[in-house]
């Protein structure tokens, strides 16, 4: 293959029985199937012809973030959809109060990946640099491609292709990205089309590929450039707007819908990236999450009637449920309406267990399989993950996103790496900082809180507008030091605790002048029992938050952690203990829920080792308590004893002659005694025996349980 590549490269186009794609029609949903404008085509291209694109854009993807402005974030590697949607949020929250009238112009493509301009394409590539080389092994695969429709069984008679990124190419994003790159500039440095300004920063287009947002301070002045900028470069490119499905939402009161004579619809909401976007961030919440709750409410009901198991419905939520609920939360930066976890979590309750008394807490399902549950999804942990998720680009001063802008922008005189750690009230938060950051705040501060976690003094936390940190009742300020790069504690601090001033001197190049400001700072630490001997440690969250090579970040890392360090010691592993008359931390070691796993191969098998160990099963005592019997004796054997757990699953004189064959059996079969406890054949732990791999082996086939 690398040989017929290679061939291809220096003649400069494929064979043409490779390049050639296959168009599947699917039909849209609620179209007319007579019409053709109702199918969705889907091209398939061959393999031979994706890998050698999937090399030009592994090498492509490097350069992206240098060659295309943050406003693009479709298809751009560390950059998000909710990038887009979080600039958005700010914008809406800031021009409510505006003078101006401000609106948002969202734009609706016609087949904007199918029209695009080859000799247009080449041209960009040409002005951004690519070099004629790489130019010329993308053309390779735009030289005289074909397709043909496949109907049925039948394929069409192949046609040549002559516009437009190929369907299914890796490559195909990055190159649409790079063709829509002069229109963004184009709009960006327009005199005639005015931005939405917030806090000196000004707003002009959101991308996610063909998504496209227009920020228009007085609209009805800027639209009609808008228009002449967007036909003039489809006449260049072949982009084209259908402006008839456009649509312009007025953000203020200030609009005057009658000053506008282009016609663009003028609408109350509209739908960008899944979510529908109104014109005040309450209903954007209480919209958006009442929608999705009521769908999967009604899912849910209906799927209950369906004859499926325990493991059967938590794999329901996790794979249909979690995914849409997980969507909102990334993509709404601010908390859902009040009580709404409480309502999900009902639900779900609900489902799993059919209607009926829950035998077990849903805290319990929630933990990982290792820790005793069934690894259900707790949605407020994943929604605190995503809220926290946004702090990677706080902590670090070189990524590059929209909206950073606004919230630097917003927290000064406070910087972004320093805000969570500078001990700002809640109570003012909202009112200075607006309700995006302030929940992220909140967030933080929860999470701390929850999980202990709260230290005031590490390497991170900052010298100056620390809140925690006062002389005189006035948090420290010096632009000097600041202006020289010492900001925090971190900075003053080596392994062996504070340095001395000429040691900060000679490494910051601190004027001498400021010799006064390192007493005070001294003396302040003494005064709040910082120590000055020793090294300070570093703030367990940051490090999670913060990728890096060693620790890469992500929602699903944070999502763990927060679970992993919610636990609470599980009420039932201190029942078995004192009916087996153990240690309960000797009973239960890290590696005792994941023996379970061992006892058969079959999931069915497995769950019901997993509801032996949690005690799901109705004893006679349970059904006595619960008022379902009339008696708690043992119905198995006929002494009267009580049926408790322990005599009904292993005491009981009736089951006593299983236990002891299972016993003898297992002792022949391993060559080695295996004692008649319930440790070993409840808890499966057989660790403390000498037992060969081939042995364990034969033991988690025969299942042992």
């Amino acid at each position: 293959m690398l040989d017929m590549i290679n061939f291809s490269v220096s003649q400069g186009s494929f064979h043409p029985s490779i390049n050639i794609a296959v168009i599947s029609l699917l039909l849209k949903k609620d179209k007319d199937p007579t019409s053709c404008s109702s199918y969705r085509p889907l091209s398939l291209i061959g393999t031979d012809v994706k890998l050698y694109a999937k090399v030009l854009s592994r090498r492509l993807e490097k350069f992206m973030n240098r060659l295309v402005h943050h406003d693009q974030t479709g298809f751009i590697k560390s950059r998000s959809a909710s990038d887009n949607l979080r600039r958005l949020y700010h914008i809406i929250n800031s021009t409510n109060s505006s003078s101006s009238p401000c609106a948002v112009l969202s734009l609706d493509a016609m087949k904007a990946f199918d029209q695009l301009e080859w000799n247009y394409l080449w041209a960009v590539l040409q002005h951004l640099g690519l070099g004629s080389s790489f130019i010329n092994m993308i053309k390779v695969l735009y030289f005289n491609p074909a397709a043909s429709v496949l109907t049925g069984s039948v394929c069409s008679n192949p046609f040549f292709i002559h516009r437009g990124t190929r369907q299914g190419c890796p490559l195909s994003p990055l190159l649409f990205a790079l063709s829509l790159e002069p229109l963004a500039q184009a709009v960006r440095r327009s005199q005639t089309i005015s931005p939405i300004i917030i806090r000196n920063t000004q707003h002009h287009i959101s991308l996610f590929a063909d998504d496209i947002l227009l920020f228009l301070e007085k609209p009805s002045h800027s639209i009609p450039h808008v228009l002449n900028l967007f036909d003039h470069f489809g006449s260049l490119s072949g982009f084209k707007i259908n402006w008839s499905k456009s649509c312009l939402l007025p953000l203020n009161s200030k609009f005057d819908p009658t000053s506008l004579s282009a016609s663009i619809p003028l609408v109350q909401n509209f739908k960008y990236l899944g979510i529908n976007v109104f014109p005040s961030l309450q209903e954007i919440l209480s919209k958006n999450y009442n929608s999705i709750l009521s769908k999967i409410s009604s899912d849910l009901e209906n799927w209950s009637r369906l004859p499926t198991s325990l493991q059967a419905r938590i794999s329901v939520i996790k794979m249909n449920v979690l995914p849409r609920i997980n969507f909102f939360s990334s993509m709404i930066p601010l908390p859902p309406p009040v009580g709404y976890w409480n309502k999900l979590d009902a639900c779900v309750s609900r489902y799993i267990w059919n209607g009926k008394r829950p035998r077990i807490k849903l805290t319990t399902l929630q933990r990982s399989r290792l820790h005793g549950g069934l690894s259900l999804p707790n949605f407020r942990l994943y929604a605190q993950a995503f809220s926290l998720r946004p702090l990677s680009v706080w902590f670090d001063p070189d990524a590059s996103v929209s909206w950073r802008a606004i919230e630097e922008s917003i927290v000064y005189p406070y910087k972004l790496k320093h805000l969570v750690f500078s001990g700002v009230p809640l109570r003012q938060c909202k009112s200075r900082f607006g309700p995006i950051v302030t929940h992220l705040l909140s967030t933080w501060r929860d999470v701390e809180r929850r999980l202990q976690l709260v230290t005031i003094w590490h390497k991170h936390s900052p010298i100056f507008h620390n809140n925690n940190l006062l002389s005189g009742n006035t948090p420290f300020h010096c632009p000097q030091w600041t202006h020289h790069k010492v900001n925090t504690l971190g900075d003053i601090y080596d392994d062996s605790g504070l340095q001395s001033f000429q040691n900060l001197k000679t490494q910051y190049n601190l004027p001498g002048t400021s010799f006064f400001m390192y007493l005070r700072i001294r003396s302040a630490l003494r005064a709040y029992g910082v120590p000055w001997n020793s090294q300070l440690p570093i703030h367990p969250l940051r490090k999670l938050i913060l990728p890096s090579e060693e620790f890469p970040s992500s929602a699903s890392v944070i999502y763990l952690f927060l679970l992993e360090h919610s636990y609470k010691p599980l009420s039932i592993t201190t029942v078995w203990a004192k009916d087996l008359n153990e240690d309960v931390h000797v009973l239960f070691s890290d590696q005792i829920w994941g023996m379970f796993k061992l006892s058969s191969k079959n999931p069915n098998h497995q769950m019901i080792h997993w509801k032996l160990l949690h005690r799901v099963y109705l004893t006679p005592m349970k059904r006595f308590h619960m008022n379902l019997s009339s008696s708690p004796k043992c119905n198995l054997c006929s002494q009267g004893s009580l049926g408790t757990f322990l005599h009904f699953f292993w005491e009981c004189p009736s089951l006593s002659p299983f236990w002891s064959q299972l016993s003898q059996d297992l002792s022949y079969l391993l060559g080695t005694e295996i004692c008649l406890t319930p440790r070993h054949f409840f808890m499966n732990d057989f660790w403390d025996l000498t037992l060969s791999v081939q042995q364990r082996g034969f033991r988690t086939n025969v299942g042992v349980k």
